[in-house]
């Protein structure tokens, strides 16, 4: 076990799937195009940029206080997240392969890999996705608890995060990447794991998948750290809706591509906060 992350536009300040062995056609099912806007089309802004190379560090950005709130240093370059805190989940990466000419490194469990240039903040790994051609969903996530219930078989289970605020990470983009990405949560009436609500839907009031989140905006090649508050994330209104993100039950943490466009995206040390 290895021990060791309001506001938006609306105030940020600056700020899975687990199981082994899946691939794009196993997802954790349409993820909705980012860019069209969360909580009514609001958007993550940040600050605290740091190089992309070893830099030196905003005040405050050595990581989190509380060790059990950091969900994943990504330094043990393998798609585990930190086992603390309760969690045992793992970061996945896939999208809807309609189109053959869609493409996506890498493509199920996802490792971290070197951060080019040295790192930042004594940090030298990352999560890393590139990607095209998608025309329906493209994602990166991380699941948060793993396993079987009565003896059944073993699936994502529910991660009560009630008693944080938020999610603060740091983030950036390649030189010919998009810079729309959507950060999203799913909980127990986005997943169908929760039981509430319809996979078969694809769209209307019972279908799955309408998770609360937010646009991430100043994304570029330089890293920026986001430090993003569970009150400030919205749905976007295709699925079945709730008043608020249920942190008693949340099941995923993801980072969704806009169809259609290039993409070439890092994550680095995302905590709880």
């Amino acid at each position: 076990m290895r021990e060791r992350g309001i506001w938006m536009a609306v105030c940020v300040v600056a700020a899975g799937l687990a199981g082994g062995g899946c691939s794009s056609d196993s997802a954790a099912g349409p993820v909705p195009p980012s860019g069209s806007g969360g909580a009514g089309g609001s958007s993550a802004a940040a600050g605290g940029a740091a190089g992309s190379g070893a830099t030196a560090c905003p005040a405050g950005s050595s990581g989190p206080v509380d060790p059990t709130a950091m969900i994943d240093d990504m330094e043990a370059t393998d798609p585990l997240i930190l086992m603390v805190g309760g969690r045992n989940g793992s970061w996945w990466t896939g999208g809807d392969m309609v189109s053959p000419s869609a493409t996506i490194v890498p493509n199920g469990d996802t490792s971290a890999e070197p951060i080019p240039g040295g790192g930042r903040c004594g940090s030298l790994h990352a999560v890393h996705v590139t990607g095209q051609g998608f025309t329906s969903w493209a994602v990166v996530t991380t699941s948060l608890r793993y396993g079987a219930v009565d003896g059944g078989a073993p699936g994502l289970l529910p991660y009560d995060a009630h008693g944080w605020t938020g999610v603060t990470f740091w983030a950036r983009i390649g030189d010919t990447s998009g810079n729309h990405v959507r950060f999203s949560i799913s909980d127990k009436a986005t997943r169908p794991e929760g039981g509430l609500c319809d996979v078969s839907a694809s769209t209307g009031p019972t279908a799955c998948y309408d998770n609360f989140g937010v646009d991430l905006t100043q994304l570029g090649t330089r890293w920026t750290q986001y430090r993003i508050p569970f009150v400030g994330l919205g749905q976007q209104h295709f699925g079945l809706e709730e008043q608020a993100l249920n942190t008693n039950a949340i099941y995923t943490i993801d980072f969704n591509f806009l169809v259609n466009e290039i993409f070439d995206f890092w994550v680095d040390d995302i905590s709880f906060y």
